[in-house]
């Protein structure tokens, strides 16, 4: 599988990113390890040998495909958005630019909120992708395979920040500072 082994697990590290969201049917005597296990082979089963060749090709490793794909998923909505945001966290970290994710301060904090303060950029993780250049050490979410096809497959744009509008969830791309600022100011009241 995509996992090596199992014996990270024993370390205490998690299989967030790889358990694969879907719907499940459960027994009675269903334990959290058949849950586990159940959700890891689908995870496996769904990425089919055309995704892990494209994976290969990419150009990422495959775990970083699956924590880009872990920050999809909570950053954005539709599946174009996705490969839209893709491209553009994919073009930051090539020119060593910050991610600056929402979606990896609501993961350390617990909290998905509309606009995150400065204080809650200021935090101390490894997972503060406002702090730490690149990705995460690992996923912050298990992603569907939207997310996982925008992380291999990402759209190529001139855009380099974006928000989701609180009222309506829409995504409002920019391409300079001024724009996004004032696209800030316009939905993040």
């Amino acid at each position: 599988g995509l996992l090596k082994d199992d014996s990270f697990l024993e370390a205490g590290a998690r299989y967030e990113g790889y358990l694969f969201p879907d719907t499940y049917r459960m027994y009675k005597d269903f334990t959290a390890e058949d849950l586990i296990t159940k959700m890891r082979a689908n995870f496996e089963k769904k990425l089919t040998p055309d995704l892990r060749e494209a994976m290969e090709k990419s150009g990422h490793s495959p775990e970083d495909i699956i924590i880009m794909a872990s920050i999809l998923e909570k950053e954005v909505r539709t599946e174009e958005e996705m490969k839209i945001v893709s491209g553009l966290f994919w073009d930051r970290m090539k020119v060593g630019q910050a991610l600056q994710s929402c979606a990896t301060l609501a993961y350390i904090l617990g909290v998905n909120k509309a606009q995150y303060s400065y204080e809650d950029t200021q935090i101390v993780s490894p997972y503060n992708t406002y702090q730490h250049r690149g990705l995460p050490p690992g996923p912050v979410s298990n992603p569907g395979l939207r997310a996982i096809k925008a992380a291999i497959y990402p759209t190529k744009t001139d855009y380099n920040y974006f928000l989701s509008r609180p009222d309506t969830g829409e995504t409002v791309f920019s391409v300079t500072l001024d724009e996004h600022n004032a696209a800030k100011a316009k939905y993040l009241k």
